[in-house]
């Protein structure tokens, strides 16, 4: 819990009261990544483990539309025009493809990418699409008396096994981000003393 708190604390030294941060495009994305963060931290410790992967999703996807949008105002505009009509729409999800944002940070800083990478296809896997390992993760099977069995679906998780898997998955998440943040602000995160606290805490993920 200590983690998850102090890694809110960094998005906050990081986002609060920035002035005219260069590049200005990504800061929207990374309030977004930081918003579903929290969101995901309030999940965890309620234990809707499986409501918590979408979350988990959303906030490296915005940290990697952040990065990947970056100073190109081009693309920027493209994709804020993307419903003006169906083929500016075709379009953006041609050029805004996971593989694509992914492959922008590997060629940023490769380790991050494969990090950023493992990270959103575990949060697919654990629920962030339906699929087996989400379903089979939040449900169980009761053997009853007469022996019959009754299928249950888990909403407030208490396995400290699951919780600690999840709020460790968490952290990476948060982790991961301001990472990326890092890669697009480097003189921010040094200036409000965060970078020595982040990269001693990926050290422990």
């Amino acid at each position: 819990m200590f983690d998850l708190t102090a890694i809110d604390g960094m998005f906050r030294k990081l986002l609060d009261g920035a002035i005219d941060p260069k590049p200005l495009l990504p800061l929207g994305f990374l309030l977004r990544a930081h918003s579903a963060y929290l969101a995901s931290v309030g999940a965890v410790m309620a234990g809707q483990l499986h409501e918590l992967q979408p979350l988990l999703r959303a906030g490296l996807e915005q940290a990697g539309y952040g990065h990947f949008i970056g100073n190109d105002q081009a693309r920027w505009e493209r994709w804020m025009d993307r419903h003006d009509t169906p083929d500016t729409m075709k379009a953006v999800r041609r050029e805004f493809t996971h593989r694509a944002v992914a492959d922008g940070l590997i060629a940023a800083d490769a380790k991050l990418g494969g990090i950023y990478t493992q990270l959103y296809d575990q949060t697919i896997d654990y629920g962030g699409h339906p699929n087996e390992r989400g379903a089979s993760m939040n449900s169980d099977i009761v053997d009853l008396p007469d022996g019959g069995k009754q299928m249950l679906a888990i909403y407030l998780h208490s396995d400290p096994l699951m919780l600690d898997f999840s709020m460790k998955m968490t952290a990476q998440v948060g982790l991961c981000v301001l990472r990326i943040a890092k890669v697009i602000y480097p003189t921010r995160v040094q200036a409000v003393g965060i970078a020595y606290q982040l990269d001693d805490m990926c050290k422990r993920y």
